[in-house]
């Protein structure tokens, strides 16, 4: 029996964990990329397109559209990530690349024109697509708020941010994603369907050490594992100064995981809104008063490093 093929639309803000998720998305077999919109965050927009194309030109794979969307929150501002991901966002790795790759597949869209591919994609593909978003909601939001009917019959929409709980090494600051812009995330929370969460305390389950990296690309000598051991270097670098840890956690990647393997993960479906009142903005809390939605609650970690190896190495995984 065929595999069934999932249509997927990704919007990212470029970073390391993000350039991982778009190597995954493009190698799994359950998965077909159909369009890539890019959002402000761990670096501008135009890089995170940048970044985006030349993932899209190492995996050799079919060319899908990159629109380059919202350089700015709804409201209040944004704080980018680039000591965390590096200046390029991928750690200095696309410096050693061709600017050619962008040709005739990065558009300059902005934020309604990214919003309008997002909604025309949910109308056109329906219940057999998903769209998931990898940083702050600014596009999704605004789509969700401009075409509401068109996402009516779409499969999915999983969006990696928020956290049920504090990590401790984040108590003075934010959910990067969701604080980002709290008017976007709130309006996604009330009104996107078939809403699914990969927040970030579930994702702080799977730490990808810098080892493991190195193994599972060992076997995988072509220039996209070569760019992403390139990329991580920077990031890891930088959980080890912060959080002691020789390695990272893949937020994005679970994200995608979400929808290709949701068996490596427990679910709960709770009602969900923001904390308004709490020090630490994106943290979600239960209340009568929020919508019913799927939250990743535990994820293994074996299977799911498992998982990506498989995408990295282009192997299938039962």
């Amino acid at each position: 029996m065929a595999q069934r093929i999932a249509k997927i639309w990704i919007d990212t803000d470029g970073g390391v964990d993000d350039v991982l998720a778009l190597a995954c998305a493009y190698r799994d077999p359950g998965l077909s990329l159909s369009g890539i919109s890019t959002v402000y965050g761990n670096v501008a927009p135009r890089k995170a397109a940048r970044n985006a194309a030349l993932v899209q030109r190492l995996a050799q794979a079919d060319l899908c559209p990159i629109l380059v969307g919202a350089d700015g929150p709804s409201e209040g501002h944004w704080s980018h990530a680039r000591q965390i991901h590096g200046e390029d966002g991928v750690g200095g790795a696309s410096a050693e690349h061709r600017l050619d790759y962008e040709d005739h597949v990065v558009t300059e869209s902005g934020l309604d024109g990214a919003a309008e591919a997002m909604a025309r994609f949910a109308r056109r593909i329906g219940p057999g697509g998903a769209i998931i978003a990898l940083g702050p909601l600014t596009n999704l939001a605004h789509a969700l708020q401009q075409a509401p009917q068109d996402f009516a019959k779409l499969g999915a929409i999983i969006v990696m941010g928020g956290s049920m709980s504090v990590p401790w090494v984040r108590r003075n600051g934010q959910e990067f994603n969701f604080g980002s812009d709290l008017r976007a995330a709130r309006h996604v929370l009330e009104q996107a369907r078939n809403l699914t969460i990969m927040p970030l305390d579930a994702c702080r389950h799977v730490v990808l050490r810098r080892a493991r990296l190195a193994q599972m690309l060992r076997s995988s000598p072509d220039r996209l594992g070569q760019f992403l051991r390139r990329a991580h270097q920077h990031y890891m670098d930088a959980y080890k100064a912060n959080e002691g840890i020789d390695g990272c956690y893949p937020h994005d990647g679970l994200a995608v995981a979400a929808l290709a393997k949701p068996d490596l993960m427990r679910f709960e479906t709770l009602p969900l809104m923001l904390d308004d009142q709490g020090s630490f903005p994106g943290r979600l809390i239960i209340s009568d008063a929020g919508n019913s939605i799927r939250i990743a609650r535990a994820i293994d970690q074996r299977r799911a490093l498992n998982w990506i190896e498989a995408c990295l190495n282009g192997c299938s995984q039962d």
